[in-house]
């Protein structure tokens, strides 16, 4: 399954909800959505991930990518309700240590 990326709005906060697996060539679309983004007048971007199958090593770089993106422009990035998968992944590297996960979209 191809990942599949639809963009929504909490409040004024732009979410970009991701299902099947971010893989390979696939990941670059999340890339360029969140770097238009991140131009944007908004202070978080969430990407929800908990319809998310699968993640290479290429989704994790660019969701590093996009994290360090953001933060240079004083927003933050936020992840939504990782699947044990995604969590278990985040968790063996560390990266729940660096991201902000967030378990509902109440309270943005």
């Amino acid at each position: 399954m191809g990942l599949r990326i639809r963009m929504k709005k909490h409040n004024a906060t732009p979410v970009l909800q991701l299902s099947g697996s971010a893989v390979g060539e696939d990941v670059r679309k999340i890339s360029e959505k969140i770097s238009g983004l991140a131009e944007g007048d908004w202070s978080a971007v969430v990407v929800d991930i908990s319809n998310l199958d699968s993640v290479d090593s290429n989704g994790l770089g660019v969701f590093v990518f996009s994290w360090k993106l953001l933060e240079s422009k004083g927003k933050r990035l936020l992840f939504l309700n990782p699947n044990g998968f995604v969590k278990d992944l985040f968790e063996g590297s560390n990266l729940h240590k660096v991201f902000t996960i967030i378990d509902s979209l109440e309270g943005l």
